[in-house]
């Protein structure tokens, strides 16, 4: 009887698991221009050499499809920089890929121009799974491909786990720069804080049972 409890328990908490797996969606929000970033994010990869351990980026599919210059503005039916940018971005033509592999980040943000109904997002989960948003889904909108818009996109995965990010694009063309994301493990310096935060626990303690001791004594 208890084993048969026992089974039933773990697969009601399977089931609740499985359950709020299912229902956690990606949220998209947006702010005006690339800065500042939203709160607790770091820049990972901006296309001009900064490429942050444990990311790595990798083009394929059509030709074209890589690192342009903003500097040199408009390039016509190919790529038009991101409001604002004059360095590198990233442009991905119909047909192209841009996959990001990453650490466990629980959210990614992208400074994204033009944007169209043919671009496409798909997030891959650390334990298994994907989502995809297209079109309006991930440009909080759809634009028609309006070089004169520029936001930055943050996408938010419900507490899940994401390890590999894939941007794709089925006509010219998906245009971004300045990967951000915030880490699913703590930053140094918050690791800083927690162990100081063990440490003065810690003394504490020694100081209560100092004082516990001496009041017996």
């Amino acid at each position: 009887m208890k084993t048969a409890l026992k089974a039933a328990a773990a697969a009601a908490v399977l089931a609740l698991t499985a359950a709020g797996a299912a229902q956690a969606a990606v949220t998209v929000s947006f702010t005006g221009g690339d800065l500042p970033l939203p709160s607790g994010q770091q820049l990972v990869w901006d296309f001009d050499g900064l490429e942050a351990s444990g990311y790595t980026a990798t083009f394929s599919g059509t030709a074209g499809t890589g690192v342009y210059d903003g500097a040199d503005g408009l390039h016509s039916g190919v790529a038009a920089p991101p409001p604002g940018t004059t360095s590198q971005y990233a442009s991905v033509l119909g047909g192209g890929t841009l996959t990001l592999t990453t650490p466990e980040i629980t959210q990614l943000s992208i400074y994204m121009g033009s944007p169209d109904d043919y671009n496409s997002i798909t997030f891959y989960y650390a334990g298994g799974g994907s989502e995809t948003l297209t079109g309006l889904q991930l440009a909080g909108g759809a634009f028609s491909g309006d070089q004169s818009v520029g936001r930055r996109m943050t996408y938010d995965f419900g507490g899940q786990k994401v390890t590999s990010v894939q941007f794709t694009s089925s006509g010219n063309s998906f245009e971004f720069d300045n990967i951000a994301t915030t880490s699913a493990v703590p930053e140094p310096a918050t690791w800083a804080m927690m162990i100081t935060g063990f440490g003065m626990a810690g003394a504490a303690m020694r100081r209560r049972r100092r004082t516990a001791a001496l009041a017996y004594a």
